[in-house]
């Protein structure tokens, strides 16, 4: 009896210890506030002290406040034939303590993880769907991983995400004394974070991390919240060893172990680019026209294949399919570019709308994309090489203004895309209106558009008809009753601009007051969009590109007819930006609007939000001035 109650004391504590874990009412307030999710406890264990295996061992709990928190479970494990998965579970509790589900390694999704776009994906994945029944709930992932390859190796982020709040996490990173690993960690100051540098091993520790709620034009969250980045001056890539201590090192030997032996091409090719290119006599003119010769030949198909997915498949293998990623692709040309003796450089970035650079100062294996360079002087000219439409040397907003990593002769060279400044990504509307004695309207309306604006534009003569139509209502959906017609669109490639002609009619677009009309003059470029108000903003204010909006609209008025009561012209001068608009009587019957909006790139203290706020508040209000048209016959 004695025996059965000390056992029933042991059971109850030991239940009591992991239902104190696993409950909801041990995580404080601070960590609950703001946040869709907590991360209770995570621990990891990188142990790099083989040199022919890491091993990558993972306990997290995570609890979950709410369905928005569903997406911060990180249930996945990704593989391929040279990283094995030892273990992989998860167990699920509510809110008190008591499992729910345990999920083993046979109950996950096995998928394949290429995305057609990084230079880098697992073949396969392990994944996890977990179907919540109730909240808030909490799930304990547990995975062990060993992998050959060390090239890669897993990142710290103790804040994964906006919404989440961290209590504790921590990351062990056990090495070779004779290799040590080296880090990269942005954001640690402010927060509760210690890091410890022990004989043999790393480990850094954070603690009590509030979540960080989402506010529009704010910086990146990878350059808000704490993080930490490893990499090993000499690591394994698919059995085949390679070496970075600094960028000239790396690039030699991205060079020699991933490019040096994929440049190969028939001879009948070669004599094709040769005969293409004869009677060009600038280099400029030979690289474009290979540069069609490509979009005109191969299409962009996701292959991952080779040395990490790193490694292109060759040059001589894309011109017999006809099809090639990103790292293909680029090879591709820079190949065919080395037939008609023009040097190009392979180059590595991280592609998307947060222009993320290349750690410069950080040596390791970087980025997501591939994009080719091609030397002119002191210039650069880039070339995006899985597209069959973008013109020649012209990169959009995926790629521009972010530091790369170009593999040159000399080694791994950090440079920067172009940046398009204020005045080029402009747009310049221009129409002519006429007013009917119905308040209908009818207008002829033409807009130019080049930089950034153009990379919005340029595929809009791909689309199906009804697919562009759906696109200008969209664009005007503050116009009731809009029909467009005869749209014609003009793509100079050479120039690099795009021209829209359409015409237009509006029925009842001006208001009748009793007689007369009120007509809203700016009819084609309102502004909508006033930035949401947040209380206690934590962020900076980032506006991440500039542009220039020209309007100029000529507004005819019926006989019978007057201009009267126009509105003041109004010019504002913000560090922001600008917004000017006038109104000129041309005559009784002729009205010419002019709208110039200029809108600054730029980094601003939080504080400035709400002017900024103001700024766009003041545009919304002009752009939706209106005149009285008096009826003089009545």
């Amino acid at each position: 009896m004695k025996r059965f109650i000390t056992l029933l004391l042991f059971t109850v504590c030991a239940t009591g210890i992991s239902q104190n874990e696993f409950s909801i009412t041990s995580l404080s307030k601070e960590l609950t506030t703001g946040a869709n999710s907590v991360l209770v406890d995570e621990f990891i264990e990188i142990d790099l002290t083989s040199k022919s295996k890491m091993h990558y061992k993972t306990r997290r709990v995570v609890a979950v406040l709410n369905d928005l928190g569903n997406d911060h479970l990180r249930t996945s494990i990704g593989y391929d034939a040279e990283t094995r998965v030892k273990n992989i579970e998860a167990f699920v509790y509510d809110a008190f303590g008591n499992e729910i589900e345990h999920y083993r390694k046979k109950d996950f999704k096995d998928v394949s993880a290429a995305d057609g776009i990084s230079l880098y994906s697992d073949d396969r994945m392990l994944f996890l769907h977990h179907t919540p029944t109730t909240y808030p709930y909490f799930l304990v992932f547990e995975s062990e991983v060993e992998s050959t390859d060390s090239a890669f190796l897993p990142f710290w982020y103790p804040l994964g995400g906006y919404g989440r709040s961290t209590q504790k996490s921590v990351v062990k990173v056990k090495y070779d004394p004779t290799n040590k690993p080296k880090y990269y960690s942005l954001n640690l100051e402010g927060h509760e974070i210690e890091i410890s540098d022990r004989e043999n091993e790393l480990v850094f520790s954070a603690k009590n991390l509030k979540a960080i709620r989402y506010e529009d034009h704010s910086p990146s969250f990878y350059l808000l919240a704490p993080n930490v980045s490893f990499a090993l001056d000499n690591f394994q890539l698919k059995g085949v060893p390679g070496n970075g201590k600094n960028w000239e090192q790396f690039g030699k030997w991205m060079d020699d172990a991933l490019l040096s032996d994929v440049n190969e091409l028939s001879p009948a090719t070669v004599a094709t680019i040769k005969s293409l290119v004869a009677n060009e006599t600038t280099n400029e003119g030979k690289a474009r026209k290979i540069y069609q010769y490509v979009q005109d030949k191969v299409r962009y198909i996701s292959v991952q294949i080779g040395i990490g997915g790193w490694k292109p498949m060759p040059a001589m293998d894309v011109d017999k399919l006809a099809y090639g990623d990103c790292k293909a692709l680029t090879n591709y040309t820079k190949t065919l570019l080395e037939v008609a003796g023009i040097p190009s450089y392979y180059t590595v970035l991280y592609a998307g709308d947060d222009k993320r650079n290349i750690k410069s100062d950080f040596t390791s294996m970087q980025g997501n994309h591939a994009i080719l360079a091609i030397p002119n002087g002191d210039d650069i000219t880039w070339l995006e090489c899985t597209s069959q439409d973008t013109p020649f040397g012209y990169i959009g907003d995926f790629t521009d203004d972010r530091e790369v990593l170009m593999i040159t002769p000399e080694g791994g060279k950090i440079a920067r895309t172009k940046a398009y400044s204020t005045s080029e990504n402009r747009q310049e509307n221009t129409a002519k209106i006429f007013l009917d004695t119905n308040g209908n309207i009818t207008a002829t309306f033409n807009s130019i558009s080049g930089g950034l604006k153009y990379d919005e534009k340029y595929l809009l003569p791909k689309r199906k008809q009804e697919e562009v139509e759906k696109y200008y209502k969209n664009k005007w959906s503050y116009i009731n009753g809009l029909n467009i017609g005869n749209i014609q669109f003009q793509n100079n490639r050479e120039e690099v601009v795009f021209t829209e002609n359409a015409s237009v009619q509006i029925p009842g677009y001006a208001n009748a007051v009793g007689n007369d009309f009120l007509f809203c003059v700016n009819i084609f470029n309102q502004s909508q969009y006033v930035p949401p108000r947040f209380l206690d903003r934590k962020q900076d204010l980032h506006i991440h590109q500039g542009y220039t909006d020209i309007d100029t609209l000529e507004i005819n008025i019926p006989e019978g007819f007057s201009l009267e009561g126009l509105p003041e012209n109004e010019k504002l001068e913000t560090k922001f930006g600008s917004y000017n608009i006038t109104f000129e009587k041309i005559s009784d019957h002729k009205l010419v609007y002019q709208r110039e909006l200029i809108i600054n790139k730029g980094n601003h203290l939080k504080e400035e939000y709400e002017n900024y706020r103001d700024f766009r508040r003041a545009i919304t209000k002009g752009d939706k001035a209106k005149i009285l048209i008096k009826n003089t016959i009545q």
